[in-house]
């Protein structure tokens, strides 16, 4: 029964992400043929010059994705929105913003929002336009960010925060992260990070961690992200299994997928650690230290070293 219970955790696990835009409103409308009953509108990279919908038809959205139409007036589009209060998911990629459209601190119970691809956004401007509203998931994919404002920490109740193809190298900016109490999950993937700042391991709240694909070979003192279950680090430079993840108490699963690992300390089969779950999948990894593994690992309930796609 114990095993049973462990298994479908680490299932979970392994196929969690956050809720990104997966929300329950039924179909999503990809063309500009609406009606009132149309909650979830995606007219996203269509190189739209004008949107010729009628507002009230619009009374029940929950989620629109303008993105990719660099022609539209947003502003306008957002203002005329009947029902502001109703929606909760908005996706704003890719339209060359500076500045974050004034309407949307209208939106009073907007959960999720994409500014992804706006390498020009002031983002401290947009971070005070956005502090009182209620968001749990900000995507900041792609816009150039090298460090964070410390204002990011006024984001009370966010709990997502996609951080990819930055070049977020700052240690200052770990430090703002760690104030931020809900913080749940973060993206640091493909930030062309070679090392990961000290400051790191001040993110005690994080559950989930990506920094895969990046250009990392170690890891620093992780020993106080005490809450941390899931790590993704696969595609990165490790040559050995790095030994600081055993300093994590809370640790549970680690993705460590297309490294260049062909070492396991010993002293992983010497001292107790959290870990139960490891995926080492295209890894240079001799035999001898696969036999090792598989001995020393025979608790976990899940132990991978899959070689071919």
């Amino acid at each position: 029964m114990i095993r049973t219970i462990a298994i479908t955790a680490i299932s979970c696990l392994l196929f969690f992400s956050c809720s990104t835009y997966a929300t329950f409103y039924g179909e999503t409308v990809r063309s500009l043929d609406v009606n009132s009953t149309t909650r979830r509108l995606d007219v996203s990279y269509q190189y739209l010059t004008e949107f010729p919908i009628v507002y009230e038809k619009l009374e029940n959205i929950r989620m629109i994705n303008l993105s990719g139409n660099t022609q539209l007036d947003i502003s306008t589009i957002l203002k005329s929105l009947p029902h502001p209060e109703k929606l909760e998911v908005l996706v704003l990629d890719s339209l060359q913003l500076k500045t974050i459209p004034k309407e949307v601190d209208g939106f009073k119970n907007l959960k999720q929002l994409s500014l992804a691809y706006n390498p020009s956004l002031d983002l401290e401007k947009t971070i005070r336009s956005i502090e009182e509203l209620p968001l749990e998931f900000l995507n900041l994919k792609g816009n150039q960010l090298t460090q964070l404002p410390e204002t990011i920490t006024h984001l009370k109740t966010l709990k997502d925060l996609n951080l990819s193809y930055n070049t977020l190298h700052d240690a200052d900016s770990y430090v703002y992260l760690s104030k931020m109490p809900d913080l749940y999950s973060l993206w640091l993937d493909h930030n062309r990070l070679d090392a990961l700042p000290e400051t790191i391991g001040t993110l005690s709240q994080i559950r989930y961690l990506y920094i895969d694909h990046n250009e990392l070979s170690s890891l620093p003192n992780l020993s106080r992200m005490k809450n941390t279950w899931v790590i993704h680090a696969g595609y990165n430079r490790f040559t050995v299994l790095p030994e600081q993840l055993m300093s994590m108490p809370g640790l549970f699963l680690v993705h460590l997928n297309n490294n260049a690992i062909s070492i396991i300390p010993r002293v992983f089969g010497k001292e107790e650690y959290s870990m139960m779950a490891l995926i080492l999948d295209h890894n240079p990894l001799p035999d001898k230290e696969r036999i090792w593994a598989e001995k020393t690992f025979k608790k976990f309930f899940l132990l991978s070293f899959k070689q071919s796609y």
